[in-house]
């Protein structure tokens, strides 16, 4: 497998105004000696054609066959005046993510969404970084440039879910599958749970099925920021999160961190 890298981004109709964005500033990163492509699955309709250089676009079907008459399907269906919703699902990210790694061609991956954005010396920040890592993160901010989930715990005991320091690990890590590097050999050897879809927790499950038998590594040199503001009203910014977080320093500092 060649040493380059492998931008597999997941996207959706009607997104190409931040995809476009997304890409452009792939290509900023990178020159025409440089060993990398872009992988898109999402069915897009791009109207700059001069981004497509270095740019591979796999057909997708958006909506999986899944009859489901649980009481929640039957009330969304309503809500939304579609039965069709009882008999397909839609918002298949594992798959289409499992899609675009399966035709990288190169071992450093990075699997990202249309809304995420390198920021200037992304490549370089991952050379000083180097490559002894098989499953990474770096930096990332929402579009205020404030810090968001990237280097965080999952399920710390008697405590739960929040940010940490960038120089600390734990075994309770958790990888937020909006943004993330992985070699293509372990990803592909420990796939994305195809079972879940969108708002059901594929990056959770897959978070605690393989942090047992890697360990995570922070990349402090490079930076991503959103393309749109995520809001203020959920994690890491509401009250629940900064206690979490406050409490989890504590643990730190008396030494009972794990």
């Amino acid at each position: 497998m060649s040493n380059g890298w492998s931008f597999c981004i997941v996207t959706a109709p009607n997104n190409e105004t931040m995809l476009e964005q997304c890409i452009e500033k792939i290509h900023s990163e990178f020159n025409d000696k440089d060993n990398y492509e872009i992988i898109i699955v999402g069915n897009p309709n791009i109207k700059n054609k001069g981004l497509l250089h270095n740019v591979k676009i796999l057909p997708f079907s958006e909506e999986f066959f899944s009859p489901s008459f649980s009481i929640q399907n039957i009330k969304r269906a309503i809500k939304q005046l579609s039965f069709k919703r009882l008999f397909f699902k839609s918002g298949a990210i594992c798959h289409k993510k499992n899609l675009a790694v399966q035709n990288a061609r190169y071992d450093k991956i990075c699997v990202m969404h249309d809304y995420v954005g390198l920021e200037n010396g992304w490549k370089d920040g991952f050379k000083q970084f180097g490559d002894d890592w098989t499953v990474s993160v770096n930096i990332i901010l929402n579009q205020d440039r404030s810090r968001h989930r990237d280097w965080m715990i999952l399920d710390y005991p008697n405590i739960g879910t929040g940010l940490i320091p960038y120089d600390k690990y734990s075994k309770y890590m958790y990888i937020s599958g909006t943004y993330f590097c992985v070699k293509r050999d372990f990803f592909l050897d420990n796939k994305l749970e195809e079972k879940l879809f969108w708002g059901e927790g594929e990056d959770v499950e897959w978070s605690k099925r393989i942090r047992d038998k890697v360990k995570f590594k922070m990349n402090t040199f490079s930076v991503v920021k959103y393309l749109k503001m995520k809001p203020l009203t959920q994690g890491p910014y509401i009250d629940k999160w900064k206690i979490n977080e406050n409490k989890l320093i504590e643990e730190i500092k008396n030494g009972n961190f794990e």
